[in-house]
């Protein structure tokens, strides 16, 4: 006859052997996950650190130059609005131009940009959109393009990976 334990139960010894290897196991997981592990990071964040803070430099001049224009609480009209925020795109489309013809970048690097600069094209586009509309309809709101998914807009798409990147002065500049 076989023994079956002190408690009585033969399943018993079966079960605390398996708890225990599922407790070790998922101890010995949490720690290569806390100690051994090394993330890979955000996969939007640029490798070339230096076309980065070229970007940022560039960017936060002409950051600067936009803010020196009129705000849109001091346009006379609609209209005078638009012609403010034309001034203001030109400026935004020289600088991506400006970005485009920056050297540097790892090939994964030129891929992340290029879906940034992508962006960017559709920003300005809606942007021409609205002053446009400012002109025909009056004192209206802004539309900005969505993602496809549905999920926020080009713009907060494109903040977002400024963000990331650690280009502040390339954030949209919310004069809209």
């Amino acid at each position: 006859m076989a023994s079956i334990g002190t408690t009585g139960r033969p399943h018993a010894t079966l079960s605390r052997v398996a708890a225990l290897a599922l407790f070790l196991s998922m101890a010995a997981f949490w720690g290569w996950a806390f100690l051994i592990y090394d993330a890979p990071g955000n996969p939007d964040r640029l490798e070339d650190r230096s076309w980065v803070a070229t970007a940022d430099q560039r960017c936060s001049l002409m950051a600067l130059a936009v803010g020196d224009l009129p705000a849109a609480a001091d346009s006379a009209s609609p209209a005078h609005r638009a012609d403010v925020l034309d001034d203001a795109t030109d400026l935004l489309d020289q600088l991506v131009a400006d970005l485009r013809s920056m050297d540097g970048g790892t090939t994964d690097d030129l891929v992340l940009v290029a879906g940034w600069f992508d962006d960017w094209d559709i920003y300005l586009a809606d942007r021409r959109f609205h002053a446009q509309r400012l002109r025909t309809e009056g004192d209206v709101r802004p539309y900005l393009t969505a993602l496809p998914s549905g999920a926020g807009s080009h713009v907060e798409r494109m903040n977002g990976f400024a963000r990331v990147n650690d280009m502040e002065g390339c954030l949209d500049p919310g004069d809209l």
